[in-house]
């Protein structure tokens, strides 16, 4: 979220507000009910089995009767060669936090989800010339917002895939493939914004023997339960199918609600 140019879809913000001011604003509520917020203190590991939960981290240690685990999920990468060496060099995953070091270049957008749609049209917005690559022949965002990037210039490759991602020093070309054609060219570029979409953080849950899908997601049932007796998930990280803001938001709301039944166990609350 922090790394969103611009949310539109959020309940409240009809014109939109940036992925980092809603997280602050939601930090900043959090406190204010209470809530201790621990930056940069990194999840060594879980122990979730007994009746009193551990969580090793960086600098201590915490016992807890019930855990929520939202730790969302990271950037997928391409997996092509030059795509970790260029990494901070040309390569990058994040058009708000790097996008300023295009103005006036040229870059491509990988992707054809809403968060590749976003990146194009918020880099084109600050002064760079975007390219917009996709695997199919048509984004998943739909005709409106694909003429929406068309009409602020964007170029689309459709059926194109990365192949390389080549420079020296600095990333300066991709190689692409058109897996229709079966064409394959050098396109010139200053830099490669890739956009493909997130993989579940669920390494640690499911070491600590949380129940996880082939792809690496918790599952948890509709009162966001996991396979261990309170031990709840949220968010980007379990197996629910829509990934956005507002649906994290309600997960959170039901497996809050239900941590707190487990703990208080209210004359209301089913096991």
């Amino acid at each position: 979220m922090a790394e969103t140019p611009l949310v539109e879809n959020y309940p409240g913000f009809p014109e939109g507000i940036s992925g980092l001011k809603l997280a602050e604003l939601m930090a900043r509520q959090a406190e204010l009910a209470g809530a201790e917020i621990h930056q940069w203190e990194g999840v060594k590991s879980l122990e979730l089995s007994a009746e009193r939960k551990l969580v090793k981290a960086g600098k201590a240690e915490y016992s807890a009767k019930a855990v929520i685990l939202a730790m969302g999920a990271s950037h997928r990468r391409l997996n092509v060669p030059g795509e970790r060496e260029f990494q901070g060099r040309g390569v990058s995953y994040c058009a708000v936090c790097d996008g300023p070091f295009f103005k006036g270049k040229t870059v491509l957008v990988v992707g054809g989800s809403h968060s590749a749609l976003v990146s194009a049209l918020y880099l084109t917005d600050i002064g760079v010339k975007v390219k917009l690559a996709h695997r199919r022949d048509q984004l998943r965002v739909g005709e409106g917002p694909t003429r929406q990037l068309l009409e602020k210039g964007v170029e689309i490759l459709w059926n194109t895939e990365v192949k390389e991602i080549r420079g020296e020093g600095l990333v300066n070309s991709v190689l692409l493939y058109n897996n229709r054609t079966g064409e394959t060219w050098e396109l010139p570029v200053d830099g490669v914004f890739v956009q493909i979409g997130e993989t579940p953080n669920s390494q640690l849950a499911a070491e600590a023997g949380v129940e996880v899908d082939g792809e690496g997601f918790i599952k948890v049932d509709r009162r966001q339960r996991t396979n261990i007796p309170g031990v709840y998930a949220c968010g980007d990280v379990t197996d629910r199918p829509v990934k956005q803001i507002a649906t994290a938001v309600g997960q959170a709301v039901v497996a809050a609600t239900e941590a707190y039944g487990y703990i208080r166990k209210p004359y209301y609350y089913k096991e």
